[in-house]
């Protein structure tokens, strides 16, 4: 009995080529498993800058209603005839001494 070396990389070579379909087929198994990491890790940052911007969103909302309260305060009519009363000296005119003017 004779036994002979079998050449290994030229059997994997010829059992590659028996089974074409089972090697494309894991091929392509293989590049959407990749695929899919791929696309997740994308997903995850988009959905992490998201959050991100929504949270700064809120930060400028909140400032948006602060300098609103803080415009509205002063711009209230007893604030504003106070300053004119006291840092310019200005009054109220009499009645009397009052003049409509109206456009015709």
């Amino acid at each position: 009995m004779r036994a002979g070396r079998i050449n290994l990389a030229k059997e994997i070579g010829q059992d590659l080529l028996r089974h074409k379909w089972h090697l494309l087929l894991t091929l392509i198994t293989i590049c959407s498993a990749l695929l899919v990491i791929v696309v997740t890790q994308g997903t995850r940052q988009l959905t992490s800058e998201y959050n991100e911007l929504m949270a700064e969103q809120d930060r400028l909302d909140i400032e948006w209603r602060h300098l609103l309260l803080e415009q509205n305060t002063l711009m209230e009519h007893s604030r504003i005839e106070a300053l004119a009363r006291d840092k310019l000296g200005m009054q109220r005119p009499a009645p009397a001494k009052e003049k409509l003017v109206t456009q015709q």
